[in-house]
């Protein structure tokens, strides 16, 4: 490595490596869009449902910990890069941790899928689904943390075109039981290519402290924030089966991608803030003003795919896009709120603060998830989205105050909870490997 990065070059690489990391999402997301199209126009409404419910489980099970661990390893091996330490012992700790919550996952997702009205041979390709997307996360994040937004940005792409390929074979099969195996291979491939091997440096010395106390206050911040959009999708299986569902599903699939540009950003500013002793705070006016544009970018594009949706959504399905317009355009608003929180959620995270994250969100996901049991009954499938938007609200308001109420930096450098950095290295945020 070369000189420390100045702050320009910094906020150059910050902004290439988010760019990058975003591009990926955007085309993960519009393959996704087209992945749910295709099953909606040649198996039905209700096939859609479906398949959006157990997608939905999906990302739900891997916030129960290989998202929280792609987090960690986005975070510890950025520092490890910084400090240039070895990640053998990190990359193997982490993997057992995988391995355990992966089968774990997998095997419970055989009779939640049955609850919600499939078959075996559905229910067990749901399992593959739900450990393939728990890798992908995970190893998403470990590219990640190694500053290697360009390779994730490549695979994303590659996978995606991999999972339309397949799903255009499904659909000339013409069986609905095989139409969540191509999701299924793309997820797997990417996190084979991407499984993290020990990296060059000195052997680490401590390297792994803290790391899964850092990945388990994580599991509760991600449910407690993430959790709730998944949520929505269940509770409309639940409260409006069959058609219904087929419909709110409709506008689901549209909503997803959306929620997933906050993600992509979120997991750039981690590894980027990890192991920096300034600035990692909305005190800082630069961190707020990032924020700030940042939100002002996503209001106008979220406002933009509201307002343009009684023109595409038909098109992408003709059978119910009418009906799902409105339901697409609350959607939204949550999705908006959900997508900024992310970002001073972020911060703090990178800070080390996972416990504060998941304590402060409690509260959200708590009343968000009470606005939907009480409003179920009457609202439908509308419930979830309510609940998903009261719930955001909340975290937002919390992850603000609290970036604003505890100082990014003290007098002995940064305060972190859960895992020590090196407070005295200079920022070198971003290196392309």
């Amino acid at each position: 490595m070369g000189e420390p990065l100045t702050t320009s070059a910094r906020s150059s690489a910050l902004a290439s490596s988010a760019v990058l990391s975003t591009a990926g999402i955007v085309v993960q997301g519009v393959s996704r869009l087209a992945y749910t199209v295709v099953l909606g126009r040649v198996f039905g409404t209700e096939a859609l449902g479906h398949a959006s419910a157990l997608l939905s489980l999906s990302i739900f099970a891997a916030l129960l910990w290989p998202t929280a661990a792609g987090t960690a390893a986005s975070r510890f091996f950025a520092v490890a890069a910084h400090e240039k330490a070895g990640t053998r012992p990190l990359a193997r700790l982490l993997d057992r941790s995988m391995a355990a919550s992966t089968t774990a996952l997998a095997l419970a997702a055989v009779p939640t899928a049955l609850v919600l009205g499939n078959g075996l041979g559905v229910a067990l390709s749901a399992a593959w689904l739900v450990a393939g997307y728990g890798v992908y996360a995970y190893t998403r994040g470990v590219q990640l943390g190694r500053h290697r937004a360009a390779r994730v940005a490549l695979w994303d792409g590659l996978t995606a075109a991999l999972s339309l390929g397949l799903v255009a074979v499904v659909a000339v099969v013409g069986d609905p039981a095989w139409a969540l195996v191509p999701l299924s291979v793309a997820y797997t491939v990417f996190a084979v290519v991407n499984w993290p091997r020990s990296g060059p440096g000195q052997p680490a010395t401590g390297g792994v402290d803290g790391v899964l106390s850092f990945a388990a206050w994580n599991v509760l911040a991600g449910l407690t924030t993430n959790g709730l959009l998944q949520l929505a999708m269940l509770a409309a299986q639940y409260y409006g089966p069959g058609v219904q569902a087929g419909v709110y599903a409709a506008a689901f699939t549209l909503a997803t991608p959306a929620s997933m540009l906050g993600q992509a950003i979120s997991q750039i500013v981690i590894p980027a803030f990890a192991h920096r002793s300034d600035g990692a705070s909305l005190r800082d006016r630069r961190t707020a003003g990032l924020v700030i544009g940042l939100a002002g970018v996503m209001a106008l594009g979220f406002g933009v795919v509201a307002a343009l949706a009684p023109i595409y959504l038909p098109l992408f399905y003709p059978a119910v896009g009418v009906e799902a317009v409105p339901l697409l355009q609350f959607l939204m608003l949550g999705v908006f709120v959900f997508t900024i929180a992310l970002v001073p959620a972020a911060l703090l995270l990178a800070a080390g603060r996972s416990r504060q994250v998941a304590l402060a969100s409690i509260s959200g996901f708590v009343g968000g998830l009470a606005v939907i049991v009480v409003s179920g009954p009457s609202l439908g499938v509308q419930a979830g989205s309510l609940g998903f938007l009261v719930g955001s609200s909340v975290n937002l308001v919390a992850m603000v105050v609290l970036n604003l109420r505890v100082p990014g930096r003290g007098r002995g450098g940064p305060v972190v909870e859960s895992a020590p950095t090196t407070p005295g290295h200079a920022s070198d945020p971003v290196n392309d490997e």
